[in-house]
């Protein structure tokens, strides 16, 4: 560890040097051993450790700074002061006015946040890299000069803003829940015993002087991590951090508990009871954190105990009829101690004490035999793949080496919990798990609330006392693109990036929704999001446990008019892969059982979804705004998700997934040649001569009339404002024009209206505006966010004041749309730093029908758009005389003013659209 004063410059390296397995995985050793991953670490005399990690394949730098402090370090009566000084850090300065962003914003800046945990608060900026400078120099000017700039004013700005992110975390249900989930768990005394949010009581006492304690406490040189990762050399950043950072105070470090793993003299049973869904339970044990050699062989022993039919704990409850349609173990880290927990969701009817028995028989041999040796290795096969394809990435990289600094002052500490990985056998998984699983634990129990009806009016003779009768007893550039076509007619497309042996293919086949054929309403999706649950040669059973085999995780998806097949690999196991996915994809089976068990989840999921009024709003917003017959405004009924049936799938699968719609994406580590050869063998003689109907256009919208739609969420602490009106179809450079304009309206955090309702008036978390994504009919403006409940109405005018002012007496100024644009350019200088984003945007280029590497091609647009044109667009596309609205909350609170605002015909509806008043 590096002194605690002076500088002094340690340079390290990663050169893993392990036994060689037992079994060769298709992950050679040598690709992870081989791997050198070299950083520097140096001290300021003012005790600030500032980590470097060098990467030049982009223009940017993340600059990352954490505070060894979190809300395990409150006192008792100032619970959420460490999240709320997070808040305050945003602030001004005794040398900067206004809004921390703006500077940013202004010199392309737009990833910046900060997020406090319990263990520590962190803050971050990824810059270009002529931005550094600033971003360096803000950052030092806060550490050591925002105190003198903390008045009432902003500390009751973003005390309101922190209040409103509350009311917006969970729902009361679930925070109740929550809150008694921890009083269980921890004592009193705990550092974990409250929320890092904290309680409205102690965020209501907090005051100035409060908050500049806290500062002088905690946010000094020697209590903090300055993390560097991009392209950054260490003599350069030495230069830049000590220039920036010379004047910051020391402070010091704080004495802190290190380990606290609570303990738990007998088992506690809570019971809670949901709105929707069925019944589960769940087993929660405190246990040491991953710092631990037991805490990271928990870790170990949850990650192979589920997921799959072969794990233990699901053959045990889910297979072969078993009384669960579903069980999930997790084991959650912190730095005092982790949790490890078992969740258990029941069929409807199923006996909730065989099902305990079971799980405690499960555990019972688990403890005795450990896990299988099989999946260890698998597992440590997938976790090397993962450790490869963050590679690509700088600032994943440097979040590992932060994170080691963070808990053991090592940014190498993954390597200790690697080697444990590696060492693990079941023998020494099935000792830690009797060391702590033995242990009394946390059982909660779930069931849905029990259906009630609402009171009948006059129903009780209410004149007078009943008699009581006598007592009786009861009971970046774009990379080449090479392209071929295959024997059987489809396409290939292969983009060759050999930085990191890793590999990422996508099967694009043009189908799903908005097709020439009448299928039931989502049977695409469901089609491709069956695949993977069985095939003829890996039948259901079996098809997960080869996937694990292979460390491959493919993805499937459907929307309107493109459905994929996506997953990542290796080089080395590329051949297994696309053997084993193009194996699936030509002999899917569609299991019966499957089916079933979605059927029968529809009832479940449509009663939770009738019983929770919060659930409504997208769709009836949708059906407002189309029309209750359009693609986009049509709410499924019951009976309309049931009518999925496997001759139906088959159906589909037979008729549109083929060929002559197939574009096949390969980008990383591989040729041309190679993936043609493997296509060819997997796919070369399938559904040749099958004809797939070709997408159509979206017909068009034939709104209800109906401008208010009102939601009755009774007891809401918050209204939640949905507005949009539908606008001109996508064309490239208009729709543009339309990002740059709504960026500064609402399409950022310092735009117009999150800036009002959020900073200025302290009414919501967030309030912002988007815009639709339809390609091939029209498009949608929206406006979204959650109001507090005694504002909804206020909000509802400001939010109509900003659009008139943003298309007439205000429009967007030079200054605005010159941040856009800046924000906006580097962001697309930065996008192609990984396979999966050459695929995303290949993708996307095809389904919008432009050239496969037209993102490079759009600055040029950029720069040629004009502010009066942006105010144009503006005028033409955000007008606020014909918006529809969607507003879910207490009406008893809300419905008269809302009514009196006159914004045209009101509803309110249920979740089907069906008119109640």
């Amino acid at each position: 560890m590096a002194a605690a004063m002076g500088c002094m410059v340690s340079t390290h390296a990663l050169a893993a040097a392990t036994a060689a397995p037992h079994r060769p995985p298709a992950v050679a050793p040598d690709e992870v051993e081989r791997t050198r991953l070299v950083y520097d670490r140096f001290t300021l005399p003012n005790g600030l450790t500032v980590l470097v990690y060098t990467d030049h394949t982009a223009p940017k730098v993340l600059v990352s700074l954490t505070y060894r402090v979190g809300s395990k370090d409150e006192p008792a009566g100032k619970t959420g002061f460490a999240h709320l000084f997070e808040h305050m850090m945003f602030q001004e300065t005794e040398h900067r006015k206004g809004e921390y962003f703006t500077p940013f914003l202004q010199s392309g800046v737009s990833n910046i946040n900060g997020n406090t945990t319990t263990d520590r608060t962190r803050y971050f900026e990824l810059v270009p890299k002529r931005a550094l400078d600033l971003a360096l120099w803000m950052e030092s000017d806060r550490m050591q000069y925002l105190p003198g700039a903390i008045d009432t004013a902003a500390l009751d700005g973003q005390r309101a803003v922190v209040k409103n992110e509350k009311r917006q975390t969970g729902t009361p249900d679930s925070n109740a829940r929550a809150d008694a989930l921890r009083a269980a768990l921890y004592p009193s005394t705990h550092p974990y015993a409250h929320t890092v949010i904290g309680s409205m009581q102690d965020l209501d006492a907090a005051s100035v002087d409060d908050v500049r304690t806290w500062f002088d406490t905690y946010y000094g040189a020697s209590n903090a991590i300055l993390l560097l990762a991009g392209d950054i050399d260490p003599a350069e950043a030495r230069e830049k951090v000590t220039k920036y950072f010379k004047d910051v105070r020391p402070g010091h470090l704080v004495q802190q508990i290190s380990r606290w793993v609570p303990v738990l003299d007998e088992r506690k049973d809570l019971h809670f009871f949901s709105k929707g869904g069925g019944s589960s339970f769940a087993r929660t044990w405190p246990v040491p954190s991953a710092d631990e050699q037991d805490g990271v062989l928990l870790q170990v022993l949850q990650e192979t105990i589920t997921g799959t039919p072969q794990s233990a704990l699901n053959r045990a409850l889910v297979e072969n009829d078993g009384p669960a349609r579903g069980v999930y173990a997790s084991y959650n880290d912190a730095a005092l101690n982790g949790t490890f927990s078992i969740a258990v969701d029941l069929k409807p009817g199923a006996d909730a004490a065989d099902a305990e028995r079971r799980l405690d028989a499960a555990l019972a041999q688990l403890k005795q035999t450990g896990p299988d040796a099989t999946t260890l290795r698998e597992n440590l096969h997938i976790k090397d793949k993962s450790f490869l394809a963050a590679l690509e990435d700088p600032e994943s990289v440097g979040s590992i080496l932060e994170a080691g600094e963070l808990s053991r002052g090592d940014p190498l500490r993954f390597l200790q919990t690697r080697r444990w990985e590696k060492e693990a056998t079941p023998q020494t998984i099935a000792a830690a798990a009797r060391r702590w699983l033995d242990r009394p634990y946390i059982n909660e129990r779930d069931d849905p609330e029990p259906t009630t009806s609402p009171a009948v009016a006059g129903s009780v003779d209410r004149s007078g006392l009943p008699k009581v009768p006598p007592a009786v007893e009861v009971q970046e550039p774009f990379a080449p693109i090479e392209r071929a076509t295959l024997s059987n007619g489809a396409q290939l497309v292969v983009v060759r990036r050999p930085r990191v042996p890793m590999v990422s293919v996508s099967l694009v086949f043009a189908t799903g929704s908005a097709i020439d054929h009448p299928y039931p309403r989502g049977l695409a999706a469901h089609t491709f999001g069956s695949l993977f649950e069985g095939s003829r040669r890996y039948g259901e059973s079996a098809i997960g446990g080869r996937m694990r085999a292979l460390a491959i995780a493919p993805s499937s998806s459907s929307d309107e008019r493109q459905s994929k097949i996506s997953f990542s690999t290796d080089h080395a196991g590329l051949s297994e892969a696309v053997d084993f996915v193009t194996e699936v994809l030509r002999e899917p089976i569609f299991p019966q059982r499957k089916i079933d068990e979605f059927l029968v989840g529809v009832d479940r999921s449509y009663d939770g979804f009738e019983r929770d009024s919060r659930s409504w709003q997208s769709g009836l917003f949708s059906r407002a705004l189309w029309g209750p017959d359009h693609w986009y405004g049509h709410i499924r009924t019951r009976a309309e998700a049931k009518q999925v049936t496997r001759d139906a799938l088959l159906d589909f699968y037979a008729h549109e997934v083929a060929p002559a719609n197939l574009t096949a994406y390969f980008i990383g580590d591989v040729t041309l040649d190679e993936a043609r050869a493997l296509l060819e063998r997997g796919l070369g003689d399938w559904h040749k001569g099958v004809k797939p109907a070709p997408t159509i256009d979206a017909p068009p919208a034939r709104p209800t009339g109906v401008r208010v739609v009102l939601i009755d969420v009774p007891g809401a602490e918050q209204s939640q404002i949905t507005a949009g009106r539908l606008i001109g179809r996508w064309e490239p450079r208009h729709a543009l024009i339309e990002q740059l304009a709504n960026g500064a309206l609402g399409g950022s955090f310092s735009s117009r209206l999150n800036m009002n309702l959020r900073e200025d008036k302290g009414w919501s978390y967030g309030f912002h505006s988007g815009l639709g994504a339809s390609l091939r009919s029209q498009r949608t403006f929206t406006l979204g966010g959650a109001v507090q409940t005694d504002k909804t109405v206020e909000s509802i005018r400001e939010i109509l004041r900003e659009l008139h002012d943003y298309t007439d007496a205000r429009p967007i100024t030079a200054k605005e749309f010159e941040e856009q644009r800046t924000v906006y350019l580097d962001s697309i200088s930065w996008q192609l730093v990984s396979n999966l984003a050459y695929q995303i945007i290949m993708v996307d280029a095809q389904d919008r029908g432009l050239p496969l590497d037209y993102s490079v091609h759009l600055a040029p647009i950029v720069h040629s758009i004009t502010l009066p044109e942006a105010q144009a667009v503006a005028r033409e596309s955000f007008r606020a005389d014909d918006l529809v609205w969607s507003i879910a909350g207490d009406l008893r609170k809300i419905e008269a003013g809302i009514r009196a605002l006159n914004l045209g015909p009101v509803e309110v509806q249920d979740g089907y659209g069906h008119r109640l008043r």
